[in-house]
């Protein structure tokens, strides 16, 4: 039997998005509540008790936030971690570099897990490596809890829900189009992309598996011939009446989806297809968006590959590690999501999904606490399930009603 002293540890604290979750919980939960319980932990006591200091505007008692002092190569300050919690949040990427240690912790002490992560190698290794142990300790490993991608997998679930209700069995194709969204770019972010691409380049023999549509499936599901729809290029919806082109997190985001589909019995069906892309209104300023975005993500791409351009990059113009955007920037973010649902190539469902403040930011810091809240506080009401799951698995509708008090909407257009 544990013996628990917290609920919830910030894993991370100290950095950009850590301090923006360290927020928001003070702001909405104090820093006592009769709820849970919490604390940040970071390797740094001295930027620990730095971060508890700025936050004396919000509540003179940030001072007494309890703090620890873990190291995420240090397996004993891990262990002394999660063995004390009962669910820890990581903001500490990119995973590749600093992630496995401490799901294997969490894993072994039996304790719930949320992060943020965007990267299909990490989440593929923890899948092979801690399903299996997860399940046998009861604990819930959730993977990608912020705008990657708890959009896109809770609003495709709440829309397959509607259309079971509505026409006994789900939609065959779901569409994500991004009708709008506003917000800045962190240093994590940048050595996120960066990270993956080393890994890429230095383990060819996954290369096949990690670009298919399939790739965080269950080992058993992995081989699928279900074509995807994947654009490539900049053209003319005749449906939706808007430009689209290629949408960045697209294809990580396709495969927590995916994901989703196969541990949860294919309640999609198992030939069921879903596509993310940009899209912009109609008109030549529409077309003109369009093609500045499908460049700059060219340019991406290219800067990955030649190294001196990425270092140029990095050096005049991309934020560095620990940086992100302002907070006016964070506070003027937003984004608005059509969901299609389609059956027999007809369109049945509509579905959108809001929120307010900058997506992988202060609307992600919201995503990742509601989430670690959901499995701590509404365990009565989420899937009654354990292992290396998604949010939409592991989770659930609770999280889109949490949300809906928080500055988000999840919505059916009738």
């Amino acid at each position: 039997m544990k013996n628990i002293e917290y609920d919830l540890v910030i894993m991370g604290a100290t950095g950009f998005t850590g301090k923006l979750v360290v927020e928001y919980l003070i702001e909405n939960y104090g820093v006592e509540n009769e709820e849970f319980t919490w604390a940040i932990a970071g390797r740094d006591i001295n930027k620990l008790e730095r971060l508890r200091s700025s936050f004396k505007y919000i509540d003179s008692n940030s001072n007494k936030i309890p703090r620890l002092v873990v190291d995420s190569h240090d397996t004993n300050s891990l262990d002394k971690m999660t063995s004390i919690s009962r669910l820890v949040i990581s903001t500490v990427g990119p995973y590749l570099k600093f992630g496995e240690a401490l799901v294997e912790s969490c894993v072994k002490n039996g304790t719930h897990y949320c992060d943020l992560t965007g990267e299909v190698p990490f989440i593929r290794k923890s899948i092979d490596a801690f399903d299996i142990k997860a399940k046998k300790n009861n604990c819930r490993i959730v993977h990608s809890c912020g705008f990657d991608s708890v959009p896109s997998d809770i609003g495709v679930l709440l829309l397959q829900m509607d259309s079971l209700k509505r026409f006994d069995k789900p939609c065959d194709e779901v569409n994500l189009y991004v009708r709008s969204i506003r917000g800045g770019l962190s240093g994590g972010t940048i050595d996120s992309m960066i990270s993956i691409f080393k890994y890429m380049g230095s383990n060819p023999g996954h290369r096949k598996l990690l670009k298919s549509p399939f790739s965080l499936n269950p080992r058993e599901s992995l081989k699928n011939n279900t074509w995807q729809p994947i654009l490539k290029s900049v053209k003319w919806d005749d449906d939706i009446q808007r430009w689209l082109c290629p949408f960045i997190m697209a294809g990580f985001n396709s495969r927590i989806v995916m994901r989703t589909n196969a541990i949860t019995d294919y309640r999609y069906g198992i030939d069921f297809k879903y596509s993310e892309v940009s899209s912009y209104k109609k008109g030549l300023s529409g077309f003109l968006k369009a093609v500045v975005m499908f460049i700059g993500l060219v340019l991406i791409q290219i800067s990955l590959k030649v190294r001196p351009l990425l270092w140029f990059l990095r050096k005049f113009f991309l934020p560095s590690p620990g940086e992100g955007p302002s907070k006016e920037i964070r506070d003027n973010g937003f984004f608005k999501l059509d969901i299609i649902g389609s059956m027999d190539n007809i369109k049945k469902i509509r579905f959108t999904v809001t929120g307010e403040g900058d997506p992988g930011y202060s609307a992600t810091a919201k995503m990742i606490t509601e989430s670690a809240l959901s499995i701590l506080l509404n365990q009565d009401r989420i899937p009654k399930v354990s292992g290396v799951l998604t949010p939409a698995a592991g989770i659930g509708v609770v999280l889109a009603e949490r949300l809906n008090d928080k500055g988000f909407n999840f919505s059916i257009n009738e």
